[in-house]
């Protein structure tokens, strides 16, 4: 039996991970769509559960050929460090650090380009701000100015988000 030190983690599958030595061996699909449908946007802080699985398949859609597979993954990386509040995030110039080198080694991983394209980012805010209009209890001024994504958004349990995001997968890679 492995020891684990202060920086590994066991995933969903069982694996073993290092975040101190994360490499594209460590990524697994199944523990990428798991995770994220357990994990709520907005740090819990809307009306109901609503998971990172979920948004993400609509940023694949939103953003469409030839982007639809790093919409489906910008935010993969949260699969193994969960979804950190951009104000925190912004406190901790570390983490966006490992967040980055997770992300690109995800990214290799899916054969993605790196960069994520300004694209996936443009889809991402157009969901944020759909997500804000439909889930938040209050329509506070964030002071974007990006048109959102039709709605309403109707939020998935976790089983469900996690099917979603999984044939969603499947359907961008037989393109």
């Amino acid at each position: 039996m492995r020891t684990m030190s202060p920086t590994m983690m066991q995933t969903f599958t069982g694996k073993v991970i290092d975040l101190d030595d994360f490499r594209e061996e460590d990524v697994r699909l199944a523990d990428i769509s798991h995770a994220l449908s357990l994990i709520n946007r907005f740090t819990g802080h809307s009306k109901c559960p609503y998971s990172v699985a979920q948004h993400s398949v609509m940023v694949s859609k939103i953003v469409g050929p030839p982007h639809a597979m790093w919409g489906l993954l910008h935010d993969a990386s949260e699969a193994y460090l969960g979804d950190v509040a951009t104000p925190l995030k912004n406190m901790l110039p570390q983490y966006r650090e490992l967040e980055e080198h997770i992300q690109r080694t995800i990214a290799r991983k899916f054969g993605l380009c790196w960069p994520m394209p300004k694209a996936v980012k443009a889809a991402d805010v157009r969901a944020l701000m759909a997500e804000k209009r439909d889930l938040l209890t209050v329509d506070h001024d964030w002071g974007i100015d990006v048109e959102p994504m039709a709605g309403p958004i109707l939020p998935y349990c976790w089983q469900q988000a996690k099917q979603l995001f999984e044939e969603r997968y499947k359907e961008i890679a037989t393109w």
